[in-house]
């Protein structure tokens, strides 16, 4: 890998272009991307180095450096504004957190901050345990299943009781269709030169509408049947519903929670469930790994874990961080230049799409050692000390961090456990997995698996 200066000093501003790949004359590497996405983005950063001028019909500038995604997302965030991509997702979440910007976007955050102070999540805990058990109870040795499958119906069912202290579960076939319907849609316009305005009812847009009409009637329903009823709840839209500005005068629009529930729904379900599907994978590769985990587990002699518990499985948590570290949900982050600015010494003109990517960060080998190894003592807190803090940032980083990353930690180290105790997870023999980075990285086709008994 090439390497350029990744420090942004004081000196008169660079006018040097970043290198790339020149691609066809209209389109760039547009082709390559769309045939293989993760292996066209990772070789142009080893070919071209931390920062990469990638042409795709416009120029889109790739990130890598730790000091560079520090600069960009905390040392210089205000010259940020979201990549034109998260603007294709404002049909499906609105103006919540994931895409507001600016003023919009603080005033949300504020908000909803509390929501997701550490000791308010962990009044979840026996909520995410008992819905884990309810899917084990459905679980048989030998049975052959489609583990993304069933981490999305979990992660659902879990999200759908913190939001809205109510079992989403007999809905979750029509809304988990509608969710990945919806995502689908949205990625393919991630990479279309041209999209059709909503109104216009193409076959897409017509599916599209069908799919969030689905989502709104469930969300606005319980969003309208709590404003009218009179029994008092503690999950997170109760949070969200009581969140007040300063000076205590403004809370949320029913459409400003419609959109801060869709966005929740998104976040606590699809990257959750990717990552859990991702560890399963790495674990049934890895039987080393795979029997230190058990081992762990086993110190809770079958009872299923509590709050209390977390602290001790340390092990679990690390194996979900380096399951993060090579499939991080979240596998590329998008930012775009308000005014001109200079990374890494070069020249990155306003209005400019960023790219920063974590799929490609944390594989670079000036700061992980073997870095396509799965190794979770890579987590151990003096390893974690000694290295680059924005080296790993499957949640992003700086002001715009993932405002439920407690959240999702929590529900992982639970759920692994909880299944670990009980059962092998096997792959099925033959099978290929092929990471699909959409709008989150799944398995590609999902993930066949035996269950055998612990």
């Amino acid at each position: 890998m090439q390497t350029q200066a990744a420090t942004v000093d004081d000196r008169k501003p660079s006018s040097r272009l970043a290198p790339g790949p020149k691609g066809n004359l209209v389109t760039g590497v547009l082709s390559q991307l769309r045939s293989a996405k993760l292996k066209t983005l990772v070789d142009l950063v080893q070919t071209y180095g931390d920062v990469v001028r990638m042409p795709v019909v416009i120029d889109i500038y790739i990130v890598t450096h730790p000091d560079l995604v520090k600069y960009v997302m905390q040392d210089n965030h205000v010259n940020y504004t979201k990549g034109f991509n998260y603007r294709r997702m404002e049909p499906f979440l609105g103006r919540g957190l994931l895409t507001s910007e600016g003023e919009e976007h603080l005033r949300n955050r504020r908000l909803a901050q509390p929501a997701f102070h550490k000791q308010r999540i962990a009044g979840f805990a026996e909520l995410m345990a008992r819905h884990t058990e309810r899917m084990l109870s459905g679980w048989a040795p030998g049975a052959k299943l489609d583990v993304h499958a069933e981490m999305m119906k979990l992660t659902l069912s879990v999200v759908g009781e913190a939001l809205f202290s109510t079992d989403i579960t007999q809905s979750a076939d029509d809304v988990g269709r509608a969710l990945s319907d919806v995502l689908t849609i949205t990625n393919d316009r991630f990479e279309s030169i041209f999209v059709p305005p909503k109104f216009f009812p193409t076959p897409q847009n017509l599916r599209f509408n069908r799919s969030m009409e689905v989502l709104d009637t469930l969300v606005n329903g319980l969003i309208s049947a709590r404003r009218n009823g009179s029994e008092q709840k503690h999950d997170l839209l109760a949070m969200l519903m009581e969140a007040r500005t300063e000076d205590g005068k403004e809370g949320m629009s029913d459409r400003q929670l419609r959109d801060e529930v869709m966005t929740m729904v998104l976040a606590g379900h699809e990257t959750t469930a990717n990552a859990l599907s991702w560890a399963f994978y790495l674990l049934s590769t890895h039987p080393e790994v795979e029997r230190r985990l058990a081992a762990e587990v086993a110190q809770l002699e079958g009872r299923a874990p509590t709050l209390a518990d977390l602290p001790k499985l340390s092990y679990t948590k690390q194996v979900m961080e380096e399951t993060m570290r090579l499939y991080p949900p979240a596998w590329a982050v998008g930012r775009r230049t308000i005014e001109d600015d200079e990374i890494g010494g070069f020249h990155i003109p306003k209005k400019t799409d960023v790219m920063l990517m974590p799929f490609a960060t944390h594989r670079d080998p000036r700061f992980w050692e073997n870095p396509e190894g799965f190794d979770p003592d890579r987590f151990l807190p003096e390893n974690v000390a000694k290295r680059h803090k924005f080296a790993f940032f499957p949640f992003a980083a700086g002001p715009r961090m993932c405002i439920g990353s407690a959240f999702a930690m929590m529900e992982m180290q639970l759920v692994l456990a909880m299944v670990m105790q009980k059962f092998r997870v096997d792959l099925v023999p033959g099978q290929v997995v092929i990471p699909e980075p959409r709008v989150t990285l799944r398995p590609k086709d999902g993930l066949r698996v035996t269950l055998k008994n612990r």
